[in-house]
């Protein structure tokens, strides 16, 4: 059940001393108000009547009630026996004559009678202390106190979000407007709706005395933190609220130009991304807020409805705290590393190792950093994964998949192109020289099989090639020891050579063949499947070595220090991401030193991308 509640500054009841007795004396003169409903004016006397009687009867139409009154009072106001100053006074109403402890306690039961529905109301007085020399401090201190009371009182948490504050903001002294204001965003934060703030217009703003509601003078504290929220975080929550904007039917609960809807809508899609961390979709929303905004500022200043000018006012700090993210580019990897910093500079330092882990590989490809040797560029661009659809990233992070897919070409290439030479004594014009040991095998089985004794004027890289297959047979066979001689007698000796030569060796990863005919220095890596950290980085950095200085598939523009300080750089961050998502016990890294191994990794970028740069 809602939970009807009011707050107001308790104004001082007008008075005067009598000239009969001398003691101090109200005489209640009314004047009419016209209130938000019903035909019939409302006869005011003192300040907050009207607005406290409007409240009345707007609930009254929902068939509610207000459940409490929170009065802000000054000593002089209250009675002793409520903790005041006050010495009771004569109120004299319709001729009649009576007598009240207080202006609080008349002004209750006045209200009451105007208002019966405010006998089951509770009246609650807050008392009102301040000093000169101490103001700030009693102003948040009484700000603390009230919120925790009305909270208290609305009960657990649970319920505050049925609670709906209705704000007379009338009387009292500047500071004590501020003081609400602050008092109903703490309770907004918590849940509570504001549903009205109040105020009395004494023939200043219309020609008769009127209640308006001025709610929306508080709705731009929503308005500017949204803003701030957006810049802030990338969330575009609370500015969407602010305009009652749906982002699903593109509508809004606001007069608002189509331009400003696009902005909100572009606004509404970077924050889904940002915050789910949509890797493929940032970049795009970014370009797509960025138009919505040149849009939106080329509107004439005659066809903005007024919210669209006070979203004007915010535009400036917008598009400022998104600086270069904004800018216009052929190129949406260029927008990589300054998102990245972007996510760092706002805290956001799950999005930003996500994103460095993401888009790092393809910063380190484009920039010259490392990349694939161009007789090989087929094989990087087909080497992708599930995990890894794009190929840039799965050349970093799975550099071995990138060899192995060479192994794959190689042996796709020229598996028939040995046949041939070995079956027929075929061999093309400029075939790596294996091809032509196949075939002189081929040539020579025969004959061997015949003269074994010639075995030992067999060119050299025949031999090899005999004895590749017999220690191939050996780890068939539970290690038994097999000779080229004995080889040569065997009676499957033709079938056991080609299975070896054209299947079984051939098609193994890492296996002398395929080295042989890439013409490249034979290399093993080592294993990177270790606990410890530093150990998995030298077998990583081992690797990547080979590949550039001894297999050379891979190439640089920057030279090797830079291109392995990258490389390290991210490889600790990637290790570190990993550890952070699956919220392993190695976890242990604190704020600080994540934003270090992301500072460090763009760091060693921007050096290795100027030196490239120099080099070229």
């Amino acid at each position: 059940m809602n939970q009807n509640i009011a707050i107001n500054f308790f104004s001082p009841v007008r008075c005067k001393t009598d000239p009969d007795t001398g003691r101090r004396i109200c005489i209640v003169t009314e004047g009419n108000f016209i209130l938000e409903v019903g035909s019939e004016p409302f006869p005011g006397f003192q300040t907050n009547e009207a607005p406290l009687a409007d409240v009345v009867d707007l609930l009254a139409q929902k068939g509610e009630r207000l459940h409490r009154v929170y009065c802000l009072v000054t000593p002089q106001c209250l009675s002793a026996e409520m903790g005041g100053e006050d010495r009771g006074l004569v109120v004299e109403e319709h001729g009649e004559r009576s007598k009240y402890p207080s202006q609080f306690e008349f002004w209750c039961s006045r209200m009451k009678r105007l208002r019966p529905a405010l006998v089951e109301t509770d009246f609650i007085p807050i008392l009102l202390h301040y000093h000169e020399d101490t103001l700030i401090e009693d102003i948040e201190s009484q700000v603390a106190s009230l919120t925790e009371r009305i909270k208290a009182d609305a009960g657990g948490f649970a319920e505050w979000h049925a609670c709906h504050i209705y704000a007379d903001i009338t009387g009292g002294a500047r500071y004590v407007t501020m003081m609400m204001t602050s008092v109903m965003q703490f309770l907004q934060y918590d849940g509570m709706r504001v549903e009205k703030m109040i105020y009395a217009d004494f023939k200043t703003l219309s020609l008769e005395n009127r209640i308006f509601d001025v709610h929306g003078t508080l709705d731009v504290y929503k308005l500017v933190a949204g803003a701030d929220a957006f810049v802030s975080y990338g969330i575009s929550r609370t500015i969407e609220e602010y305009f009652d904007y749906d982002a699903e039917s593109g509508t809004s609960g606001k007069p608002i130009s189509d331009a400003l809807k696009g902005v909100l809508r572009a606004m509404h899609t970077f924050s889904d991304a940002i915050q789910i961390c949509q890797t493929g979709n940032i970049p795009p929303a970014l370009s797509a807020l960025s138009t919505a905004i040149t849009i939106f500022l080329d509107v004439p200043e005659e066809d903005r409805t007024v919210d669209d000018r006070m979203f004007m006012q915010l535009i400036d700090t917008i598009t400022e705290g998104y600086g270069e993210l904004l800018g216009e580019t052929e190129d949406e990897a260029e927008r990589y590393v300054p998102i990245i910093r972007w996510c760092i500079e706002k805290g956001l330092l799950q999005q930003a190792m996500t994103l460095a882990t993401e888009w790092l590989p393809v910063c380190f490809v484009r920039q010259g950093i490392v990349y694939p040797v161009s007789a090989y560029m087929p094989c990087a661009e087909r080497s992708v994964d599930r995990m890894h659809p794009g190929w840039m990233q799965n050349f970093i992070i799975n550099s071995t998949q990138y060899w192995n897919a060479i192994q794959t070409m190689c042996v796709d290439t020229y598996k028939p192109i040995l046949t041939d030479a070995l079956e027929h004594g075929i061999v093309p014009e400029r075939a790596p020289s294996l091809v032509l040991s196949y075939c002189k095998l081929g040539q020579t089985f025969q004959h061997l099989r015949e003269n074994p004794a010639e075995i030992r004027t067999l060119p050299e890289d025949v031999l090899w090639l005999y004895e590749l297959v017999c220690t191939q047979i050996e780890k068939e066979k539970d290690g038994q020891r097999w000779t080229v001689p004995k080889l040569l007698q065997d009676g499957a000796a033709w079938a056991r050579i080609k299975s070896k030569l054209l299947n079984k060796i051939l098609e193994k990863k890492n296996n002398p063949l395929v080295f042989r005919l890439l013409g490249i220095q034979k290399c093993k890596f080592p294993s990177g499947s270790s606990d410890d950290l530093d150990r998995r980085w030298a077998a990583w950095e081992d690797t990547w070595t080979k590949m550039l200085e001894t297999m050379g598939i891979v190439q640089t523009d920057c030279g090797r220090k830079h291109m392995m300080s990258c490389l390290r750089a991210y490889f600790y961050l990637r290790e570190q991401r990993n550890q952070v998502n699956h919220a392993t016990a190695e976890n242990t890294l604190g704020r600080r030193e994540i934003v270090g191994l992301l500072d460090n990794v763009l760091a060693e970028l921007s050096a290795a991308a100027s030196n490239s740069q120099e080099e070229r």
